[in-house]
Parts: structure tokens; sequence; C-alpha cells
């Protein structure tokens, strides 16, 4: 009953705590209810207010929409009126030019070809007049040989040889001689001269290292042609020995017949002569071959001194000629169009400048008929200026020439290059491409560089609109250092170049280090040619007249005026071939200018008096110093042997 009790009472509050935790959750229900309806409120709320943003955008939206759509209409009208006037301009424009160049537009690469091309001009002439002297020089040295031999000869054919095998003893010592002069020429000409010739150019231009190579054509046929020259020089001497029979071979030859000589015509000038001049006279004209080979071989020395001193002076000419008797401005500066105000600031009022014209110069390229070009400066002269007081310029007969509007004017080495001559029609290319057939109204002189002079009207004709750009200035007095105040103007904003005339000259004389070379060169194998000349035909002299000086020497003649008897005809001989080199190396020298051709230099040929004196007295030295060698040889004749009888 107790237990009954107690579990009544357990299950009344078990009740009461699931009454107490039913009523707190529907507490906790109503609570939610409500927070989810205030949610719900608030949702619908936002609802509203987002319904009304979104139609109020809607609005907006369409309105914009309209707006715009009325703006894309009214921007296509427009768009398409500038793309058909767009389409119109295009149409109006000509098909482009294209202008494709290779490396012989470069002035430095076209430069340095020039030079090699003189140098190869030159190259060609030389070997010509060393050639024809090379074989008389064997000619002569084999005959003396060979006559020498004369009772050798006649001793070999007496003991049965033929005539071929005679002669192949002299072919086989020729032609051993011949090879070991041409070994020694091909290695001087193809490794020696040829780094001589590159470390000028080294002063002149920026190379890259260079190759030798050998030239077949050249490495062959030359020594071929030197050899077979003295071969054929070698048969012609022996076949005059060989057609003789072994007893006259084996006899001394005859001495030469006395002849009379033209001078003894002239009895007012032959009867005042001294009885050693009158020997003197006949045994020049009686050893005929002796005085030609003499004369035209001093005659080759002297025209080769003159070639190589006309060089020298026509080089030697070309500053005076350019910067004092055709350009007489002291400084050229170029800017560019949209600089060049500034760059007259600087000189407005500067106490070193005199005064200054203002022209646009620009740079150009000539173009005749074939693909050859040449680089050319543009000068244009504005309205109303003249250019006679900054650039003085004469026609090819050296009359002065007033530019005038319509005329175009264009330095003569152009010409001769391109080959084109006044009233001739010519491209000129300018540096932005545009490009016009002028015509050139005439040549004018000129020496460094090519020229193209038109006034501002004529070149308005030609080209698009006039733009001054330089100035050709003179200095004043108070200038001291021309080349500095160059450099400082240089140096300037807006200034693109600026040269000076005493620079241009100081960088001339660097750059014409090659032709001192070639001068050198050249009296260095004149002194060569020269002295194997004088020296081959005196020692076949003394050689032929041995018994002749041997009889003299017993008539009491002294050691010094044997030493006159035959010095003397050897200095007439000299002299003779002095007096005809002149006239044939200045005709020589004239050619000095279609040699070269040159790109950029017009080489007017100068040949100072000086270097007639010059030329003259080195060829005499070489003869004097020729004889004092061979008297030597007068000193050594022994007149008990040379007149012993060989019978």
């Amino acid at each position: 009953m107790q237990e009954g009790a107690q579990t009544l009472e357990a299950g009344e509050k078990e009740l009461k705590r699931q009454e107490n935790s039913a009523a707190l959750q529907i507490a906790e229900g109503y609570s939610a209810l409500e927070s989810n309806r205030q949610q719900m409120e608030a949702a619908v709320c936002k609802l509203s207010e987002g319904r009304a943003e979104y139609e109020k955008g809607k609005e907006d939206a369409e309105r914009e929409l309209s707006d715009g759509w009325k703006k894309y209409a009214e921007g296509k009208e427009d768009a398409e009126k500038e793309l058909s006037d767009a389409r119109k301009e295009i149409e109006e424009i000509a098909m482009a030019t294209w202008y494709v160049e290779d490396r012989n537009s470069l002035s430095g690469y076209a430069n340095i070809g020039s030079d090699a091309n003189s140098i190869e001009a030159i190259a060609t002439v030389f070997p010509i007049v060393f050639f024809v002297v090379a074989i008389l020089i064997s000619l002569t040295t084999v005959t003396r040989m060979v006559e020498e031999d004369r009772g050798l000869i006649g001793t070999y054919k007496a003991l049965g040889f033929t005539n071929a095998e005679t002669r192949r003893k002299y072919l086989v010592y020729t032609l051993a001689a011949g090879m070991a002069g041409s070994v020694i020429g091909t290695a001087a000409a193809f490794i020696v001269l040829p780094k001589i010739v590159f470390i000028i150019f080294r002063t002149m231009y920026l190379l890259p290292e260079y190759e030798l190579h050998f030239i077949g054509t050249y490495g062959l046929c030359g020594p071929l042609l030197f050899v077979g020259g003295i071969l054929v020089a070698t048969i012609l001497a022996c076949q005059s020995e060989l057609l003789h029979t072994p007893a006259v071979l084996m006899r001394p030859r005859a001495p030469r017949a006395g002849s009379r000589v033209f001078l003894e015509k002239i009895s007012l000038f032959w009867n005042h002569m001294s009885f050693l001049n009158k020997v003197t006279a006949r045994n020049l004209f009686r050893y005929k071959k002796r005085l030609l080979m003499t004369v035209f071989g001093i005659a080759g020395c002297m025209a080769l001194l003159l070639f190589g001193f006309a060089i020298k002076d026509s080089v030697t000419d070309l500053m005076p000629r350019q910067y004092e008797k055709t350009f007489y401005y002291d400084l050229m500066a170029v800017s560019l169009p949209d600089d060049y105000e500034q760059m007259l600031s600087y000189l407005e009022q500067d106490e070193n400048v005199a005064e200054y014209m203002n022209t646009e110069i620009t740079e150009g390229t000539l173009k005749y008929a074939d693909d050859k070009e040449v680089d050319a400066q543009v000068v244009v002269v504005p309205d109303g200026k003249t250019l006679s007081a900054y650039i003085q310029n004469r026609n090819l007969e050296g009359e002065e020439i007033v530019l005038e509007d319509g005329e175009i004017y264009v330095t003569q080495n152009a010409g001769n290059v391109l080959g084109f001559h006044a009233k001739d029609h010519v491209f000129l290319k300018l540096h932005d491409l545009q490009q016009a057939e002028i015509l050139v109204t005439g040549l004018v002189q000129n020496y460094l560089g090519n020229y193209v002079y038109m006034t501002q009207k004529t070149f308005k004709t030609y080209y698009e609109e006039y733009e001054p750009n330089g100035v050709l200035l003179k200095f004043s007095d108070r200038c001291l250092d021309q080349t500095a105040y160059a450099k400082e103007l240089e140096g300037k904003d807006g200034v693109l170049t600026s040269l000076s005339t005493e620079e241009l000259k100081a960088q001339f004389s660097t750059a014409f280090v090659l032709i001192n070379m070639v001068v050198y060169v050249i009296i260095v194998m004149s002194a060569a040619l020269a002295f194997v000349v004088l020296f081959t035909l005196s020692t076949t002299n003394i050689s032929e007249r041995e018994r002749e000086l041997a009889t003299i020497k017993v008539l009491g003649f002294y050691d010094r005026e044997v030493h006159l008897y035959v010095d003397k005809e050897t200095l007439l001989l000299t002299g003779m071939g002095i007096i005809l080199g002149i006239p044939l190396g200045t005709a020589f020298a004239e050619t000095l200018t279609a040699i070269l051709n040159l790109p950029s230099i017009y080489l007017a040929v100068s040949l100072h008096p000086v270097s007639y004196v010059i030329s003259a007295g080195l060829t005499a030295g070489f003869a004097l110093l020729v004889n004092l060698i061979t008297d030597r040889s007068l000193d050594r004749i022994d007149p008990v042997e040379a007149l012993k009888s060989i019978e």
C-alpha cells in the first residue's frame, strides 16, 4: 500500500515535470512562431520595396535604352559619313613606292670598293712597263752570256752536240732563274703587298680580319708570261750564235766597224768637240742596242717617278683647290627643320660669327643610265640669296657661274663617274626617299665630294616644300680655334652636325696616307728599275769593250780617266732618257684621273716644277750609284790578260 502511494507520488511528479516541459516547449514554439511571422512580414516588406525599385529601374533602363538607340542612330550616320570620306581619301592616295637598297648604297662600302678599284687600275698599268723592261734586260743578259760562251758553243758543236742540245743548256738556266724569280715575285704579290695595302686601309676604314687568297689566274699566268718571254729572248740570243760554224765561233768576235755619226754632219758643232768627246759620241751611236735600251729604261724610270709625284702633287693641291678657290665658308652646320630656329639663336649676336646664310642641306643619291649610283649633298639656296659669297661655282672652262632659278648644277666628278653631261636627265633621290628626274643645266668644278646646287624655287618644282635646316658660316677674326667652336656648337641641343673646314683638312691629311705609300712604292720600284737597267747594261758594256779599255790603260790613261771615259757615256744616256721621260711621264700622269676615277674625289692632275727636278735628280743619282759600283770592274781589268790573243 505504501509502495503504491510512493509510485503514485512519483508518477505525479513525473507528470508535473512533463507538463512544465510541454508548457515550456509551447512557449518557445509561440516565440519562434512570432519571430517567423515578423521575419515574413519583413520579407514581404522588402519584396514590396524591391518590386518598387525594380519597377523604377526598369523604367530608367528603358529610358536609357531609348536614348542609346537614338545616339547610336545619330553616331552611325556620322560614322558612315566619315568612313565614306576616308575611303575616298584612300582611293586618292597613289600606290606606295618600294625602294630596295643593297650594300652598294652604303657610302663606306662603295668608297672602299672604289679605292680597291683604283689600286687595281694602277696595278694594271704598271706591269706593262716592267714586263717590257724585264724582257729587254733578259734579252741583253742572255745575249751577253751567250756571247761570252761563244768559244764554248763552238767547242760543243765541234764535239758533235746538236743545236738543240746546246740551246737546252741556256734554256734550262734561264728557266731556273725565271722560276726562282717568279716564286719570289708571287710570294711578294700575294703576301707582302696585300698586307701593306690592308695596313693602310685600316687607317681609313674599320675592317675585320682579312684572309690572303691565291688567285690562280694571276698566280699562274703572270709567271708563265714572264718566263715565256725570257725563254723567247734566250732562243733568239742562241739562234744568232748557233747559225755560225764551229771555226767561226771559236775565234773572237770581230770588233764593231766604226761608222760616221749624225753629229759629224754638223761641222760647226763637231769641229769644236774634243777628241775624247768625239770618241764618246761614236761609242754611243755605235752600240745602238745599248743606247736604245738605256734610254728607254731610264725614260721608263723617269716616267714612273713623275707618275708617282703626280699623284702626290694632285692630292696636295686638292685642299687649296676645294677650300680656298671653291668653298669660301668656314663652317657648315645642320639641324632638323623643327630645331632650325633654335640653332640660329646660337649664332645670333655671337662675336665669333662674321656672317652666315641659311639654306637647306640634305643628302641625296644620283643615278643615271645603269645601276651605278653616287652619293651627293643637295644645297638649296633660299629666294633672294646668292651662293657666290660662300661657294664659288665655275664651269669646266673655269668661268664663274651665278645660280639662277630653273638651273641645276652638279659637280664634275659625279658626271665622270656616272657618265652624264650637261643637258642630260638624271634621277636624284633624297634621304627621305623623294625621287625626281632632274635636268642638269651644267657641270661645275669640285674636287672633294659630290654636290647638287639649285634655288628654292627650282627645288619646289621637283620636291615638296622647302625646309631650311642648315647654315654656311664665316668666322670673324675673334674666333681663334675653329675646330673647337664647331665641336662646341655640335654639342648643343638641336644641332645635328657641325663641321669646320679646318677639321676637314686634318681628316683629309690622315685619310690619304695611302697616297703617300703608293708614291713611296713607285719610287722604290723606279729605283730598282733604273738600277737593274743601268747595272746590267754598264757591266755588259765593260765586258764587250774590255780589250778597248785595256788598250787605253796601256796608252797611259789613269783609273779616274778610264772611269770618266766610260761613266760619261752612261751619264749622257741617262740624260737622254731623262729628257725623253719628261714628256712620257707627263702624258702618263695625265691619265691619272681616268685611271683612278674615284666616286667622291676628282683628282685634277698637277705636276709641280720641283717634282720634275726631284725626279731627274733621283734618276741621275741612280746612274751615279751604278757608276760607283761598276768603276770597281774597270779597276780590275788587267791590260796584259785582256790584250792576250786567243791565237
